[in-house]
């Protein structure tokens, strides 16, 4: 499957238009969402695409010029730069770039939904989601799972119920055959998507939207997902915003958590236990999506752009942490959270708490000299859009779960030589 052009030749994608007009893909979506341009999606694709005639119209007006150096078509790296290192071949940091599976992550994040991405990092080729649809009894014992929990629950807690369940449920779980480990893994995001309260009335219980859509996988999982965060109906930008962060968090390379999750594959645990493994190290305060929550708790007690300031320079003076700014393993800004904060900015949450996040970032920048990293972006995210607190971090779980699969599997059938198991005691 092309990740570079449409199916006809006046349809273009999203990156294929921000090339042809000189700006960035945020800038694409904020166009749409205003009504300057139009978009639309072909028969089974969840994809947004333009007419390549209305952009060049639409370009000539404006009297842009493309950029100069257009955007690939193609996302593969040269050759030196995409090669796997030794320890894994899923996802790694080169040349500042995160790859999966040698293609540049912050390329797919705008082209390619968070199924297909999946499969890449299971299978090593982009092909169509093949994402789960619950059956009727696993929705009712998540839901029933769920309704017992207290309701001061954090996100997170609901989702290491759920893969606890999951796992109790599957009696072929110790069948670590990629086929089998990979059939649990297409269950994974839906059931966690599942576990959270539903926020907005569009959708029915059943796993369909009001009209009659299949919402349980596919392209459609960021669509369920933003009706768990927030009540406010999705528009093109939002959905962006959300897919985007569910690739981006998919895989990180070697982090702390996936390490986690391969010494329990190492171990022969099985999938479910995998994820939790990696789960519990994400939601450490100091690293992954237990960041994001710090971060939107402190971004939280600024209620006015003036605040900003004072609440900063409050915290330094009690010795807290102004979570979310620096990320060692670049040695540039963290592309994952340039990226993000564009899809932010264009995807009309409230502008006040916008116009904080803008702030915050500038007087970091200023005066730490500190560039925010994807675990700010995503608590950015959930300030803007008023979504529960944690949210973020169940964004990340969702999200990461590809990439811990991804990584047991290589466990699993490691053989001595550059994949060989982390540790055997």
């Amino acid at each position: 499957m092309s990740t570079s052009a449409g199916p006809r030749s006046d349809v273009i994608s999203i990156a294929q238009a921000a090339g042809l007009l000189g700006v960035k893909p945020a800038t694409v979506y904020a166009y749409i969402s205003r009504g300057q341009l139009s978009s639309s999606r072909l028969p089974d694709d969840r994809r947004s695409w333009l007419s390549r005639t209305e952009v060049e119209e639409f370009a000539r007006r404006r009297g842009a010029r493309p950029l100069a150096v257009p955007l690939p078509l193609d996302l593969r790296l040269p050759e030196a730069a995409s090669s796997a290192p030794a320890g894994t071949s899923v996802g790694w940091i080169a040349d500042d770039r995160l790859l999966f599976r040698g293609l540049d992550a912050t390329g797919l994040a705008v082209s390619v939904p968070y199924a297909e991405v999946a499969e890449l990092l299971w299978t090593g080729a982009i092909a169509p989601g093949r994402l789960h649809r619950l059956d009727a009894r696993l929705r009712r014992s998540i839901q029933r799972t769920q309704a017992a929990m207290p309701e001061s629950s954090l996100p997170l807690d609901r989702l290491k119920a759920t893969a606890i369940l999951l796992g109790a449920a599957d009696p072929f779980r110790y069948d670590l055959s990629r086929p089998a480990v990979l059939s649990a893994a297409r269950t994974l995001a839906p059931a966690f998507v599942e576990s959270l309260p539903l926020l907005a009335a569009a959708e029915a219980t059943d796993g369909r939207d009001v009209d009659g859509r299949d919402t349980d996988s596919g392209d459609d999982l960021a669509t369920r997902l933003w009706s768990r965060l927030t009540p406010a109906p999705p528009g093109e930008a939002q959905l962006a915003l959300l897919s985007a962060a569910l690739v981006l968090l998919a895989e990180h390379g070697l982090g702390p958590s996936t390490r986690a999750a391969r010494e329990a594959a190492a171990s022969a645990a099985d999938p479910y236990s995998v994820v939790l493994a990696g789960m519990s190290v994400a939601s450490g305060l100091l690293l992954g999506g237990g960041s994001s929550l710090a971060v939107q708790a402190w971004l939280e007690e600024i209620d006015t752009v003036a605040a900003v300031s004072r609440v900063l320079a409050d915290r330094l003076l009690r010795g807290d942490k102004v979570s979310g700014f620096g990320q060692p393993r670049y040695r540039v800004p963290d592309p994952r959270a340039a990226l993000l904060l564009e899809l932010l900015a264009a995807s009309r949450g409230d502008p006040e708490r916008q116009r904080i996040v803008t702030a915050v970032v500038a007087a970091v920048r200023e005066r730490r000299g500190l560039a925010p990293n994807a675990e700010f972006a995503l608590g950015a995210m959930c300030f803007v859009h008023g979504m529960p607190r944690g949210a973020g971090e169940a964004v990340l779980v969702i999200a990461r779960c590809a990439g811990w699969i991804a990584h047991a599997v290589e466990e699993y059938e490691a053989t001595p030589g550059p994949h060989a198991p982390l540790s055997r005691t």
